[in-house]
């Protein structure tokens, strides 16, 4: 017989495994479907990425360099920005030619501009504030002043502020190049460095040459000299008679030489007051109301000149420099001599008299006065040596320190100060002295 509780542990045991069965079973079918799902997820993303070989960048992009290698479904992806796409801004402008450039930034997409700031050397100017670059040769342009004219060009005054660097721009033909050979016209020599384009310009005219040569009134070309070589004037070709010849100063027509030939004072007129040679060195001009007088002595036709004037030094009266005066008729301190600085008064309260005021004359600011900041560049402060500069000194150094550099036609003298905020030593260009100082 069998026992009852052997055969409910058979049953317990039989009813185990089937559920263990079952639960092998579930696990298979759940996992199949987790796998089912996965398999679906990476097809849809396989199907919305792609590789980067296929995907063609927009206007203005262009392929990662390894976008062989990547797939993507946005042009950043797989594409990189050019420089088309980017904007320059401040002291930057854009140039087309880097629009193909790959970038992001000014450094790469963009030209500095010069600026209107920028600083060109002296007979060079600005060229364009907005063209790009960052030398003197990129921005500068020079002026005809620094071109150098050869013949057969010579330099022209009126051009010389022209921005060039040409002949045809900068200068003037000369003479050399025009063509003197042709009728009634002879080479002249003397204009071959003189400026000019025509035969009246440069040449000289034969005697024959009428439409040229036009006697004056009491002249004629004798017929020996029709082809003789004028020097330049009418007067060359033309023999004088006295009737047409003016006299000169000192002289009076002698009518009865009207028909004789002549072309001199000796010639065709006779001596007067203005004949007489008044004599400068000796303080002597000559007497204009008595110019038509005949006379030969320097009290008869001549007035006196500041040069035998004295000055009164004590009355602030001051010879003017290198006898400027000696030769003005005159006879008093407000006609000969200029007044002391010493009695001047400076327009403003920025200047001063100068120290040689009492030695020094003068009437303007120019002449008699100088910056008040003068007294302290000569009392406490230096000048510069040639090769130093005001940004290489210490603060002590820096505020007794100046330099003396030229402005156009005059000086000025450049202060150094310093910058406390980049704690450095600059150039004080804003209160420059103008003119300088007396005696520095």
């Amino acid at each position: 017989s069998v026992h009852p509780r052997s055969v409910l542990d058979r049953t317990s045991l039989v009813t185990m495994k089937t559920i263990a069965t079952l639960a092998v079973l579930f696990s298979a079918v759940s996992a199949k479907k987790l796998t089912l799902r996965s398999v679906k997820a990476n097809q849809e993303l396989a199907t919305t990425k792609t590789s980067c070989d296929k995907l063609k960048c927009p206007a203005a992009w262009r392929p990662k360099p390894n976008h062989h290698t990547l797939t993507g479904s946005t042009s950043a992806d797989c594409c990189d920005k050019t420089c088309e796409l980017f904007t320059c801004k401040g002291v930057y402008r854009s140039n087309e030619a880097y629009w193909g450039n790959v970038g992001n930034s000014p450094q790469v997409c963009c030209d500095k501009m010069c600026g209107t700031e920028f600083e060109c050397d002296v007979g060079y100017v600005l060229a364009d504030a907005t063209a790009p670059g960052v030398s003197k040769k990129d921005c500068c342009q020079p002026k005809c002043q620094l071109f150098n004219c050869t013949a057969p060009w010579a330099p022209s005054a009126a051009k010389k502020d022209v921005v060039a660097s040409s002949s045809e721009d900068c200068c003037e033909k000369t003479c050399a190049a025009v063509n003197c050979s042709l009728p009634g016209w002879a080479p002249n020599k003397s204009k071959e460095l003189e400026i000019g384009s025509t035969p009246e310009d440069c040449c000289t005219p034969l005697c024959g040459n009428s439409a040229q040569v036009k006697c004056p009134f009491g002249s004629a070309v004798k017929d020996e000299d029709v082809n003789k070589t004028s020097d330049g004037t009418d007067e060359g070709c033309c023999a004088p008679q006295c009737k047409a010849y003016k006299c000169s100063d000192g002289f009076a027509p002698n009518v009865a030489k009207d028909d004789a030939f002549g072309a001199s004072d000796e010639d065709c007129c006779l001596p007067t007051c203005k004949k007489f040679e008044c004599s400068m060195e000796k303080g002597w001009a000559p007497f204009p109301a008595v110019e038509s007088d005949i006379g030969d002595n320097a009290t008869q036709c001549c007035l006196a000149t500041c040069k035998q004037w004295t000055c009164n030094a004590t009355e602030g009266w001051l010879p003017y420099p290198e006898g400027a005066k000696d030769n003005t008729t005159g006879a008093s301190n407000s006609i000969c001599c200029m007044p002391a600085c010493e009695k001047y008064s400076c327009s403003s309260a920025g200047l001063m008299k100068i120290p040689t005021a009492k030695k020094v004359g003068g009437t303007t600011d120019e002449e008699c006065c100088e910056s008040s900041k003068c007294d302290d560049v000569r009392n406490k402060m230096a000048k510069m040596e040639d090769k130093e500069v005001c940004n290489g000194l210490e603060k002590e150094q820096c505020l007794t320190k100046y330099a003396k550099v030229k402005q156009g036609n005059s000086s000025a003298i450049v202060m150094c100060s310093f910058d406390e905020t980049y704690n450095l030593c600059r150039y004080d260009t804003d209160s420059a002295i103008k003119g300088g100082c007396t005696e520095i």
